[in-house]
């Protein structure tokens, strides 16, 4: 059914990945601060994967593919969530998953910057224009849309962030040549660079007991932790399927928007749809469809 099971194992990191946001903002109403619960979801994810994937000469294997074990810690665990838990807290969680919804068209640009044989053509440059109508419809201030103020605007900006880190990360991922074990690779980018967070966290944000918590604080976390330890593999699998582009795979993201604002409305009390936000979401959903068909139409058009 699937020629190309990147696509497949890409479309269940992004469900997965779709619960995710009013999770989080769930989990930091319990007197809890964004790199303090960061760090500890991904450190308990890493620990897990580590008792799981543990192996002779493991070590050995980080220390020779340092490089990339480096980037995944440093660059897509620490950085990209630092700034993603951070701008989490600053939005509203319908916003913060539609926009992490644009995902796919970031890194398209980042696909064509950085690689040689995922480059843009006219049908994903009008995808990344309509899915951008659709994501100004969701932002719009006033007539119906989100009033969007400073301090909302700088999650916005850091949630982009986020979206270009683990772009880069996933570009090269895609690129390396060795053959590792996408859940090895997973334990050991959730460990370090959750312990990293947690660290930087405490010094930072000043220690937050996460003992004694009420048992929605618990089930946040270990949803959290859930989905980390199952999304994150199945997003390395697909990118390592070297029949599948990084564009390609990034493409099923769009499944977050929907999935995740839907979430949002259900989960938390004070968010509700709108004309603006659901208009918004049938556009970018539409970019979609227009990504992986408009081809077939400017061809038949010529």
């Amino acid at each position: 059914m699937f020629k190309k099971k990147g696509l497949l194992y890409a479309i269940l990191a992004s469900v997965l990945w779709a619960i995710v946001n009013p999770v989080i903002k769930t989990g930091l109403s319990y007197d809890m601060t964004p790199m303090n619960f960061a760090g500890l979801r991904f450190t308990s994810v890493g620990i897990i994967l580590l008792a799981y994937t543990w192996h002779k000469g493991m070590w050995e294997e980080v220390r020779k593919n340092s490089k990339l074990f480096t980037l995944l810690t440093l660059v897509n665990i620490f950085l990209g969530y630092a700034a993603f838990y951070i701008g989490v807290n600053l939005v509203d969680g319908a916003i913060s998953s539609i926009i992490m919804g644009t995902t796919p068209f970031v890194n398209i640009i980042l696909s064509h910057i950085m690689t040689k044989n995922d480059k843009l053509n006219k049908h994903k440059v009008i995808s990344i224009l309509i899915s951008l109508v659709g994501l100004l419809m969701i932002i719009g201030v006033k007539s119906g849309g989100y009033s969007i103020n400073g301090i909302g605007l700088i999650g916005i900006g850091l949630l982009f962030m986020n979206i270009i880190f683990q772009g880069y990360s996933a570009i090269k991922v895609a690129e390396y040549k060795a053959n590792i074990d996408p859940v090895f690779l997973n334990a050991v980018q959730m460990f370090f660079g959750g312990f990293l967070l947690y660290v930087t966290g405490v010094a930072i944000e000043g220690y937050k007991q996460f003992i004694g918590k009420p048992i929605g604080f618990y089930l946040s976390l270990g949803t959290l932790v859930f989905v980390s330890v199952f999304a994150f593999s199945f997003w390395f699998i697909a990118l390592q399927d070297k029949n599948t582009k990084v564009s390609e795979v990034n493409m099923c993201r769009l499944i977050n928007p929907i999935l995740g604002a839907i979430l949002s409305w259900i989960m938390l009390p004070d968010e509700v749809p709108t004309f603006n936000t659901v208009a918004g979401m049938i556009i970018i959903v539409f970019s979609l469809v227009f990504y992986f068909k408009g081809k077939e139409y400017f061809e038949k058009n010529r």
